[in-house]
Protein backbone atom coordinates (compact mmCIF):
# COMPACT_ATOMS: atom_id res chain seq x y z
CA UNK A 1 0.00 0.00 0.00
CA UNK A 2 2.88 2.56 0.96
CA UNK A 3 4.31 1.55 -2.38
CA UNK A 4 1.02 2.21 -4.21
CA UNK A 5 0.49 5.63 -2.26
CA UNK A 6 3.76 6.88 -3.44
CA UNK A 7 3.33 5.67 -6.93
CA UNK A 8 0.34 7.61 -7.33
CA UNK A 9 1.72 10.73 -4.99
CA UNK A 10 4.68 10.77 -7.72
CA UNK A 11 2.24 10.54 -10.42
CA UNK A 12 0.32 13.67 -8.71
CA UNK A 13 3.20 15.52 -8.60
CA UNK A 14 4.93 14.79 -11.85
CA UNK A 15 4.07 18.42 -14.02
CA UNK A 16 4.80 19.60 -17.72
CA UNK A 17 5.57 23.24 -18.26
CA UNK A 18 2.94 24.84 -21.19
CA UNK A 19 3.71 28.65 -22.35
CA UNK A 20 0.27 30.44 -23.15
CA UNK A 21 0.97 34.19 -25.26
CA UNK A 22 -1.22 36.18 -23.59
CA UNK A 23 -0.75 39.27 -26.08
CA UNK A 24 0.31 39.82 -29.78
CA UNK A 25 2.17 42.05 -31.77
CA UNK A 26 0.48 44.91 -32.65
CA UNK A 27 1.24 47.58 -34.64
CA UNK A 28 -0.25 51.14 -34.46
CA UNK A 29 0.03 54.10 -37.01
CA UNK A 30 -0.62 57.68 -35.48
CA UNK A 31 -0.06 61.48 -36.96
CA UNK A 32 1.76 63.80 -34.90
CA UNK A 33 2.65 67.56 -35.39
CA UNK A 34 6.96 67.57 -35.40
CA UNK A 35 6.74 71.72 -36.25
CA UNK A 36 5.82 73.70 -38.61
CA UNK A 37 6.79 75.37 -41.57
CA UNK A 38 6.62 79.45 -42.77
CA UNK A 39 6.13 80.19 -46.31
CA UNK A 40 6.76 83.63 -47.32
CA UNK A 41 5.40 84.55 -51.34
CA UNK A 42 4.11 87.38 -53.51
CA UNK A 43 0.49 88.31 -54.05
CA UNK A 44 -0.61 88.32 -57.60
CA UNK A 45 0.72 91.13 -59.17
CA UNK A 46 -1.00 93.80 -61.15
CA UNK A 47 0.52 94.75 -64.84
CA UNK A 48 0.87 98.51 -64.96
CA UNK A 49 2.41 98.36 -68.36
CA UNK A 50 4.43 96.32 -70.66
CA UNK A 51 6.14 97.61 -73.71
CA UNK A 52 8.09 99.96 -75.49
CA UNK A 53 7.73 103.05 -74.90
CA UNK A 54 9.42 106.60 -76.59
CA UNK A 55 10.48 109.96 -74.96
CA UNK A 56 11.15 112.60 -77.46
CA UNK A 57 13.95 114.82 -77.43
CA UNK A 58 14.07 118.50 -77.17
CA UNK A 59 14.87 119.52 -81.00
CA UNK A 60 13.40 122.19 -82.26
CA UNK A 61 12.25 123.48 -78.72
CA UNK A 62 13.61 126.14 -76.03
CA UNK A 63 13.07 123.34 -73.35
CA UNK A 64 15.51 122.15 -71.11
CA UNK A 65 14.24 118.17 -71.06
CA UNK A 66 11.13 116.44 -72.59
CA UNK A 67 9.08 114.14 -69.93
CA UNK A 68 7.03 110.99 -70.56
CA UNK A 69 5.07 109.37 -67.25
CA UNK A 70 2.71 106.26 -66.82
CA UNK A 71 -0.04 107.44 -64.19
CA UNK A 72 -1.45 105.03 -61.73
CA UNK A 73 -3.51 104.37 -58.61
CA UNK A 74 -2.07 102.84 -55.58
CA UNK A 75 -2.61 102.31 -52.10
CA UNK A 76 -0.02 102.53 -49.11
CA UNK A 77 2.13 99.24 -48.33
CA UNK A 78 1.74 98.09 -52.03
CA UNK A 79 4.91 97.48 -54.14
CA UNK A 80 5.54 99.19 -57.30
CA UNK A 81 8.31 97.18 -59.12
CA UNK A 82 9.60 96.33 -62.86
CA UNK A 83 12.90 96.98 -65.19
CA UNK A 84 13.56 99.86 -67.19
CA UNK A 85 16.09 100.25 -70.30
CA UNK A 86 16.50 102.75 -72.78
CA UNK A 87 18.80 102.93 -76.31
CA UNK A 88 20.38 106.38 -74.74
CA UNK A 89 20.47 107.64 -71.01
CA UNK A 90 17.18 109.14 -69.46
CA UNK A 91 16.23 110.16 -65.82
CA UNK A 92 13.60 107.50 -63.69
CA UNK A 93 11.41 108.37 -61.24
CA UNK A 94 8.28 107.31 -59.65
CA UNK A 95 6.66 109.97 -57.59
CA UNK A 96 3.21 110.88 -56.42
CA UNK A 97 1.18 112.40 -58.58
CA UNK A 98 1.08 116.12 -56.59
CA UNK A 99 4.62 116.44 -56.44
CA UNK A 100 5.03 115.32 -60.52
CA UNK A 101 2.58 118.41 -61.39
CA UNK A 102 4.65 120.98 -59.30
CA UNK A 103 8.11 119.97 -61.49
CA UNK A 104 7.31 122.70 -64.21
CA UNK A 105 10.36 124.51 -65.35
CA UNK A 106 12.38 121.77 -63.94
CA UNK A 107 13.27 118.53 -64.95
CA UNK A 108 12.73 116.50 -61.87
CA UNK A 109 13.45 116.29 -58.28
CA UNK A 110 14.52 112.98 -56.73
CA UNK A 111 14.35 114.60 -53.62
CA UNK A 112 10.15 113.82 -54.30
CA UNK A 113 10.68 110.40 -55.56
CA UNK A 114 10.48 106.70 -53.43
CA UNK A 115 12.49 105.52 -56.26
CA UNK A 116 14.67 107.39 -58.84
CA UNK A 117 18.04 106.82 -61.09
CA UNK A 118 19.84 109.53 -63.05
CA UNK A 119 21.05 109.07 -66.51
CA UNK A 120 20.49 105.44 -66.79
CA UNK A 121 20.20 103.06 -70.02
CA UNK A 122 18.68 100.32 -67.34
CA UNK A 123 17.25 99.93 -63.90
CA UNK A 124 15.54 97.72 -62.03
CA UNK A 125 13.13 98.76 -59.65
CA UNK A 126 11.05 97.92 -56.47
CA UNK A 127 9.56 100.50 -54.16
CA UNK A 128 7.07 100.42 -51.65
CA UNK A 129 4.13 103.22 -51.69
CA UNK A 130 4.33 105.45 -48.49
CA UNK A 131 0.50 106.69 -48.93
CA UNK A 132 -2.39 105.83 -51.12
CA UNK A 133 -3.26 108.05 -54.04
CA UNK A 134 -2.08 108.83 -57.74
CA UNK A 135 1.26 108.31 -58.47
CA UNK A 136 3.35 108.45 -61.82
CA UNK A 137 6.56 106.35 -63.44
CA UNK A 138 8.44 109.34 -65.34
CA UNK A 139 10.76 109.20 -67.36
CA UNK A 140 12.72 112.52 -68.75
CA UNK A 141 15.06 112.67 -72.02
CA UNK A 142 17.51 116.03 -71.61
CA UNK A 143 18.31 115.53 -75.30
CA UNK A 144 18.45 117.58 -78.08
CA UNK A 145 19.21 115.49 -80.92
CA UNK A 146 18.09 112.37 -80.00
CA UNK A 147 14.42 110.75 -78.93
CA UNK A 148 14.78 107.49 -76.67
CA UNK A 149 13.84 104.66 -77.71
CA UNK A 150 12.99 101.86 -74.53
CA UNK A 151 11.19 99.12 -72.89
CA UNK A 152 9.43 99.22 -69.70
CA UNK A 153 7.62 96.80 -67.06
CA UNK A 154 5.95 97.57 -64.19
CA UNK A 155 3.90 95.63 -61.74
CA UNK A 156 1.76 96.88 -58.78
CA UNK A 157 1.46 93.86 -56.12
CA UNK A 158 -0.23 93.83 -52.63
CA UNK A 159 3.19 92.90 -51.06
CA UNK A 160 4.01 89.69 -49.50
CA UNK A 161 2.26 87.18 -47.15
CA UNK A 162 2.82 84.41 -44.95
CA UNK A 163 1.26 81.25 -44.47
CA UNK A 164 1.87 78.92 -41.73
CA UNK A 165 1.25 75.36 -42.19
CA UNK A 166 1.89 72.26 -39.53
CA UNK A 167 4.67 70.31 -40.48
CA UNK A 168 3.39 66.58 -40.40
CA UNK A 169 5.31 63.16 -39.15
CA UNK A 170 3.64 59.30 -39.35
CA UNK A 171 4.82 57.42 -36.26
CA UNK A 172 4.61 53.36 -36.56
CA UNK A 173 5.10 51.49 -33.31
CA UNK A 174 4.78 47.66 -32.33
CA UNK A 175 4.05 46.70 -29.21
CA UNK A 176 5.86 43.37 -27.85
CA UNK A 177 4.03 39.81 -27.74
CA UNK A 178 4.27 38.88 -24.04
CA UNK A 179 3.73 34.88 -23.25
CA UNK A 180 3.30 33.47 -19.29
CA UNK A 181 4.37 29.71 -18.46
CA UNK A 182 1.61 27.53 -16.53
CA UNK A 183 2.39 23.87 -15.07
CA UNK A 184 0.04 21.27 -16.28
CA UNK A 185 0.06 17.66 -14.73
CA UNK A 186 0.37 14.74 -16.37
CA UNK A 187 -3.04 13.31 -15.58
CA UNK A 188 -5.02 15.64 -17.84
CA UNK A 189 -8.22 16.31 -16.85
CA UNK A 190 -8.22 15.55 -12.79
CA UNK A 191 -6.84 18.36 -10.45
CA UNK A 192 -4.20 17.44 -7.94
CA UNK A 193 -7.03 17.74 -4.60
CA UNK A 194 -9.16 15.70 -6.57
CA UNK A 195 -6.70 12.61 -6.74
CA UNK A 196 -5.58 13.62 -3.69
CA UNK A 197 -9.11 12.68 -1.92
CA UNK A 198 -9.53 9.84 -4.21
CA UNK A 199 -6.35 8.68 -3.23
CA UNK A 200 -7.91 8.85 1.15
CA UNK A 201 -11.03 7.41 0.34
CA UNK A 202 -9.38 4.66 -1.02
CA UNK A 203 -7.05 3.84 1.46
CA UNK A 204 -9.71 4.35 4.09
CA UNK A 205 -12.13 1.55 2.44
CA UNK A 206 -9.25 -0.88 2.03
CA UNK A 207 -8.78 -0.76 5.31
CA UNK A 208 -12.68 -0.72 6.34
CA UNK A 209 -12.53 -4.67 4.27
CA UNK A 210 -9.71 -6.00 5.96
CA UNK A 211 -11.01 -5.09 9.06
CA UNK A 212 -14.23 -7.12 8.57
CA UNK A 213 -12.28 -10.11 6.95
CA UNK A 214 -10.46 -10.08 10.54
CA UNK A 215 -13.55 -9.90 13.00
CA UNK A 216 -15.33 -12.78 10.44
CA UNK A 217 -12.49 -15.02 11.58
Amino acid sequence: MVVCVSFLLATVGSENYATFATQVNQVETSTITVGSTITTSLSQPQQLINHAVKVISTTGTNLRCEFWNLTFMGNQGQHVSGNFTSDIPLDFYIVQDTSYQGWSGSCGNAGDAIASRLITTAYGFDAVLPNSGKWDIVLVNSSNVRDADGFLSAYLSSGSYTITEPLLSTVTTTSASTSVTTPTTNILGFPVESIAVGIVIGLAALMVLRYRRRVRR
